[in-house]
């Protein structure tokens, strides 16, 4: 959750100040933080929490101004992924093609599960929905996790303001761990859920890249 080096870019009265412009501050942060990891999108989530309790801001509008900043994000990193399995960066054939193999594979059994745990884990996010696109993991599949992750990123994180006010915000290894149980309890969950409906673990083969595929 929040990086503790870069939350001084931004404190609860120049958030304030920024009045309904605070919202499109949200929504920047939460979608450019996966291509640019020092913008502080947690904290200035958590901080805008704060100013809902205080009445000063929409706890309804933060929390739709980071989902849908975090959702554009997501599809922004997918495709820079997708864009370089198409482009000269790839490698053919080696070990880099096989472990590119293993790891489309791996998102294809496990998608819903690294991409909810990813969402709520510092670096995760950039890491796997880029893999996501450069892997190919299909487009479809990749907006229903996200568009699921997203609104629940966004309301732990408002809520932590919401409800904790700067505690969360002070104590950033404190909101990280706690962001981390939560993202692998709703992993769990999901994973629970698929294994119910019989789905978990059978991916459509077209869909998986195999070596040969990405080393094309």
């Amino acid at each position: 959750m929040p990086r503790a080096a870069t939350t001084t870019m931004i404190d609860l009265n120049v958030l304030a100040d920024l009045g309904v412009f605070a919202y499109l501050l949200i929504f920047g942060f939460a979608a450019l933080d996966v291509v640019f990891p020092l913008l502080p999108s947690e904290a200035t989530v958590i901080l805008a929490g704060v100013l809902a309790w205080q009445g000063r801001l929409s706890i309804v509008a933060v929390g739709l101004a980071a989902a849908a900043g975090a959702i554009a994000g997501d599809h922004l990193s997918y495709g820079l992924g997708r864009w370089t399995s198409r482009s000269g960066f790839r490698r053919p054939g080696g070990k880099v093609a096989r472990l590119q193999a293993w790891a489309a594979q791996q998102l294809h059994f496990r998608g819903p599960t690294i991409l909810l745990v990813a969402r709520f884990v510092p670096g995760g996010r950039t890491a796997s929905t880029f893999m996501s696109g450069r892997l190919r993991f299909p487009v479809a599949r990749f907006s229903a996790i996200t568009c699921l992750a997203g609104p629940l990123w966004a309301a732990f994180g408002a809520s932590l303001g919401y409800l904790g006010g700067t505690t969360f915000h002070d104590h950033t290894l404190l909101a990280t761990g706690l962001g981390i149980a939560v993202g692998l309890t709703l992993a769990a969950l999901a994973e629970l859920a698929l294994r119910r409906m019989g789905i978990y673990g059978r991916p459509a083969p077209e869909a998986i890249a195999t070596e040969d595929d990405l080393a094309a």
